[in-house]
């Protein structure tokens, strides 16, 4: 179920940006409708994060991690380790210089 919803949510968001840039609003009357839109579907995306994922951190949930530099790959030397200070989640970036 919330699969579906996050993309309702994702589909109302790229509608409403989508309504904006082609300026449908000036052609007929549609008021505030890309901008609900836009709010709904960022409203109802973010309820879909806070119901599916199990992190402890309200703010990892919705995807807003707080990542800091622990270290280098010991295999690829452009990889970098980066691990949340909330939920000690690790991620590899590769950085090129």
């Amino acid at each position: 179920m919330f699969g579906k919803l996050k993309f309702v949510a994702s589909s109302m968001i790229l509608i409403g940006i989508l309504l904006l840039l082609a300026k449908v609003d000036e052609t007929f009357n549609l008021y505030n409708a890309p901008y609900i839109l836009i709010i709904l579907g960022i409203i109802l995306l973010i309820i879909s994060l806070l119901a599916t994922n199990q992190e402890k951190s309200l703010l990892c949930r919705i995807g807003l991690h707080k990542y800091e530099q622990v270290g280098r790959d010991s295999e690829v030397t452009a990889l970098f380790i980066y691990k949340c200070e909330r939920c000690k989640k690790e991620k590899k970036v590769m950085k090129a210089f």
